[in-house]
C-alpha cells in the first residue's frame, strides 16, 4: 500500500482472498478500505488495487461463516464477500472505524 497522508492510520492489516480478484492483502485504515493483489511474474511483481472505498461507502458489513467477510458497498448489487482468517475481528475493527468517525 502507498504511503498513507498523516492523519490516516493502518487499522488492520492481512492477507485476504476473493473469488472474483484472487488473492492479495486486506487493509483496513481509519479512512477506508483496500484490497491489493500481486499481479506480474515471478521477475516483474507489482500491486493491483482491486477495492479502495472509503468507510462511509460501507452500507453494510458481516461475518458469514468461518473464513468469510461480507461488506456491501454503495452503488454495488452483492456484498463482495472475502475469505479472511479473523472475519470477527475484521467486523470489529470496522464497526470501531464507523464509532471512530471514519464514516463522516
Amino acid at each position: 500500500m502507498e504511503s498513507l497522508p498523516e492523519d490516516e492510520q493502518v487499522i488492520v492489516q492481512g492477507n485476504a482472498r476473493s473469488d472474483f480478484f484472487g488473492k492479495g492483502t486486506l487493509t483496513l485504515t481509519t479512512r477506508r478500505l483496500v484490497f491489493e493483489v500481486a499481479t506480474g511474474g515471478l521477475l516483474s511483481r507489482a500491486k493491483e488495487t482491486k477495492i479502495d472505498r472509503p468507510i462511509g461507502a460501507i452500507l453494510s458489513f458481516g461475518s458469514a461463516g468461518r473464513k468469510a467477510l461480507e461488506v456491501h458497498f454503495e452503488g454495488n448489487m452483492e456484498p463482495t464477500v472475502l475469505y479472511v482468517d479473523n472475519p470477527e475481528m475484521w467486523e470489529v475493527a470496522i464497526r470501531a472505524v464507523f464509532i471512530l468517525g471514519g464514516a463522516a
